[in-house]
């Protein structure tokens, strides 16, 4: 086989190999880019998250009585949850929520008090279309990917399909995503080429990818040689003389 003629042959598999890796690349980096992230993030579907203590915050529950009755606590937070005040304990297990006036523990809470701290984190105004307790981590949804269960999900009725997901144990909103978040995922999955948790920027199957491109611009520069290589003139025109 000749080497120019292999030359060819190489980069031509080799560029459609890499050529459609690279569309890839190029389609999902310009969604990634055109799209703002913000908005990806969902901020604006969400208000609330710093919800201000009320002003007067006399009488709430001594914090020495919570640390005696959970000694494992590392962190006490006080939060206002609805307008209400509450302690999140943060433990070396699970956290525990707390009525900050009362000192009664509020967690775990069930899926009406999930509902109305949802619409009291959502920014939007449709109503609410599904809630379910997640916490078999067998089933739990990609777009959840590490992090932990259980969580309360909560759907909302809207154009771009929006969750929340909501700690039983803390009241806090963990995660929320859309349509055009769980777009950007599958995109991002297909960008870093990790199909598996699509969090993994540094696996095989990109570096197998970037040796592919690799040799693509090396076939590329072995054609070049050809390509610019002086031919020899044709039998028929050798020892021409023009007039």
């Amino acid at each position: 086989m000749k080497p120019a003629f292999l030359a060819r042959k190489s980069h031509k598999w080799i560029a459609l190999l890499a050529g459609v890796q690279g569309a890839v690349w190029m389609l999902s980096g310009a969604y990634m880019v055109v799209v703002d992230l913000d908005f990806i993030h969902g901020d604006s579907l969400v208000r609330n998250l710093a919800e201000p203590l009320p002003e007067n915050l006399g009488g709430l529950y001594p914090i020495s009585s919570v640390l005696q009755r959970f000694p494992d606590s590392y962190a006490i937070q006080a939060v206002s949850q609805r307008n209400t005040p509450r302690y999140i304990v943060q433990r070396n297990s699970s956290p525990v929520l707390l009525d900050a006036q009362s000192g009664a523990v509020l967690s775990p809470i069930d899926s009406e008090e999930a509902t109305l701290l949802a619409q009291h984190y959502y920014s939007g105004s449709a109503g609410v279309e599904q809630v379910k307790r997640l916490s078999d981590e067998e089933t739990k949804p990609i777009e959840l990917q590490t992090t932990g269960l259980p969580l309360w999900q909560v759907t909302f009725d809207d154009r771009i399909n929006t969750t929340f997901y909501i700690s039983p144990n803390s009241g806090e909103l963990v995660v929320r995503r859309h349509a055009f978040w769980r777009i950007f995922d599958f995109l991002w999955m297909l960008h870093i080429m990790d199909y598996d948790d699509r969090s993994q920027v540094n696996n095989n199957l990109l570096r197998v990818a970037a040796l592919v491109g690799t040799g693509m611009a090396v076939s590329g520069i072995w054609l070049l040689f050809f390509a610019f290589r002086s031919r020899p003139a044709p039998p028929g025109n050798r020892g021409a003389v023009s007039t």
